[in-house]
């Protein structure tokens, strides 16, 4: 009974002997084996880790509250930029519309005076008509005749203004009452345009009078001559200009009324312009300058 007891005894402890041997064997050949009593532990010590940082309600509202700031900021600089450079445009723009307007008033003025010497000139045949058209009379009647054919008009500088209406520019320009003007003096240009294209049509018609009046020789002679630059001719000049043997134009009277009718209407409508539309063009074209270099701050 002893015997058996003891056999029992050492068969339990060379079987838990064996048991634990075999298990640090696996553990040193293997060292990836985990032992299951340290993977719960570790198990249990990252579940605990994964709940202990629970967001509350202030943290989300500050998450919102940087967040719309952010966009907020982005919009507001954004809109800072778009400005800045809209004004930038604006101000290139109206330095170009300065040049072009300064440009504009020189031509008023140039063809004022031009104007002003068709007018004189158209005085003076007038006033020779009811004369003897012979002799010196003729002479100076041809040389008059001469500059009614003159169909000159103003050259206006409009490419900024088209190019700002065309891309779209006036946007840029931020005053309203500015552009309402820029506007106005546009529509101005337009009506005197209207007017010289009516007066390029009666100069062509003219010039079919004025061929029946004038030898071909003679007219050949001042073709050189224009209008523009009739105040730089001098009496002598003129006056060795006359032919030396003229012809009488007596013979011509039909047609020289016919060229003197639409002479006057020449005469009447550019004196309009003179005394109406061209001073109001060149008056607004004056305070478009001043206004856009205030505005903008051109010197």
């Amino acid at each position: 009974m002893t015997e058996n007891t003891d056999a029992e005894h050492l068969k339990e402890s060379t079987g838990s002997h064996a048991e634990n041997t075999s298990n640090e064997i696996l553990t040193k050949d293997n060292p990836e084996v985990i032992n299951p009593n340290q993977e719960t532990e570790n198990m249990e010590v990252h579940h605990h880790a994964h709940h202990s940082g629970k967001k509350n309600w202030k943290s989300y509202f500050w998450e919102f509250l940087m967040l719309f700031l952010a966009v907020t900021l982005g919009f507001f600089f954004e809109n800072q930029r778009e400005h800045y450079i809209e004004n930038l445009r604006a101000k290139e723009f109206s330095k170009s519309l300065i040049q072009d307007l300064e440009n504009d008033i020189i031509a008023i003025q140039r063809q004022t005076k031009t104007a002003s010497m068709f007018i004189g000139l158209a005085d003076s045949l007038i006033n020779l008509s009811p004369t003897k058209l012979e002799g010196k009379t003729s002479a100076q009647f041809s040389f008059y005749t001469r500059f009614m054919y003159w169909t000159g008009s103003i050259i206006w500088n409009r490419a900024t203004f088209e190019q700002i209406k065309n891309s779209g520019g006036l946007r840029y320009f931020k005053n309203q009452q500015l552009l309402e003007k820029l506007m106005k003096y546009d529509g101005i240009i337009n009506e005197i345009e209207m007017e010289a294209y009516n007066h390029q049509v009666r100069g062509n018609l003219l010039v079919n009078h004025i061929n029946q009046i004038l030898e071909p020789a003679y007219h050949q002679k001042l073709s050189k001559y224009f209008l523009f630059s009739y105040d730089t001719i001098s009496k002598n000049t003129m006056e060795s200009l006359f032919p030396a043997h003229p012809e009488s134009l007596e013979n011509k009277r039909s047609e020289i009324r016919e060229m003197l009718n639409m002479v006057v209407i020449q005469q009447r409508n550019l004196q309009r312009d003179i005394d109406d539309e061209w001073p109001q063009a060149e008056v607004m074209a004056n305070e478009l300058i001043n206004d856009f270099k205030k505005e903008y701050q051109i010197h």
